[in-house]
């Protein structure tokens, strides 16, 4: 089979070598994201493996569409800047990469609460500011006194309960969906979780019921010193909200690893060199905020197996017609 690779970062290229070399099949590596504009590479392929947090269009898809292009894996898990409509006119069918590696996330999760609910950011702004004497002043919270609220128990919120039970935490679990597993926690519904939890952890897609699922309404029931962590998708937080609350000290920290306006500011990176957004800036400046770009997912193992993963289930989809990760919303 002959395979085309978009949006290949540095750390992807050699996974993307050791799979060409191993496969038997024929794959062209570009750094290029996937767009109408660059879409034109793949004429002649029989499939296109891709990783971007900006939009696949219905441009994109159109050209497809007329290259015969039926199938696209990507090598991450959100598919929220997929436009599914189009690809279905087009013929086009998805595959998503959802388990690469849960333990990296929910790891990077619990990484940021402890570091919020130990207040490092104020004690770093402090010896900044040559204080060194008010940067002993913030006292911290033990995460095993903490009841930590994980909304979202598919594979990435399981590791994140587990984690979490290690250090003994008392957890509470939301899912539309609840899997019965032997997972220590509680489920909960959400107005329960969000008036009981100390620190709220989120594992929920970005699809559009979910938008905006922590907003004003959901802060207002929450604890004064409640934790939020988001290393799920952007749109799940009203960043305006979040602020707000903030602001007022109605909540006692974020920890944000994938920022609401994180696509749009991304696609004009290119033009701008830089990533800049007002609501960010804001959030950068302040101690009770760790900020993070989208890289919780981010470890040698997690790499190796987006990539090694991902076009796996192409070749399923170009061999069978069929594969075990297919989306279609």
């Amino acid at each position: 089979m002959k395979i085309i690779a978009y949006g290949a970062r540095v750390d992807e290229i050699d996974y993307l070598n050791q799979w060409g070399q191993t496969s038997g099949h024929e794959l062209t590596i570009r750094t290029e994201l996937l767009t109408e504009d660059t879409i034109h590479l793949a004429q002649g392929y029989d499939g296109i493996n891709c990783l971007q947090t900006t939009p696949y269009s219905a441009a994109m898809f159109e050209k497809m569409g007329e290259y015969g292009i039926k199938y696209l894996t990507i090598r991450n898990v959100g598919t929220d800047n997929i436009d599914f409509e189009a690809a279905k006119k087009a013929g086009v069918r998805i595959a998503n990469t959802p388990a690469y590696s849960p333990n990296a996330i929910a790891e990077f999760s619990v990484t940021m609460t402890l570091n919020l609910l130990r207040r490092l950011g104020e004690v770093e702004a402090a010896l900044k500011a040559d204080d060194y004497g008010k940067s002993t002043t913030f006292i911290g919270r033990e995460l095993a006194q903490q009841t930590v609220g994980v909304i979202g128990a598919g594979r990435i919120g399981q590791a994140a309960i587990r984690l979490f039970n290690g250090f003994g935490a008392k957890v509470l679990a939301y899912d539309p969906h609840p899997v019965h597993t032997d997972l220590e926690c509680e489920y909960v519904d959400l107005p329960t979780l969000y008036a009981q939890s100390d620190v709220i952890d989120l594992h929920i897609p970005g699809i559009a019921a979910n938008d905006h699922l922590i907003n004003a309404e959901a802060i207002a029931q929450m604890k004064p010193d409640a934790v939020i962590i988001n290393t799920a998708r952007g749109n799940l937080i009203d960043t305006k909200a979040l602020l707000n609350a903030l602001e007022a000290g109605k909540l006692g920290g974020a920890g944000i690893d994938t920022f609401e306006n994180e696509s749009s500011a991304l696609v004009n990176f290119d033009q701008t060199g830089h990533f800049h957004d007002p609501l960010w800036d804001v959030l950068l400046q302040r101690s009770d905020v760790l900020l993070a770009p989208h890289i919780a997912y981010y470890t040698q193992t997690a790499v190796h197996n987006m990539v090694f993963y991902s076009l796996g289930y192409l070749i399923d989809f170009l061999t069978t017609g069929a594969t075990e990760t297919e989306v279609t919303r």
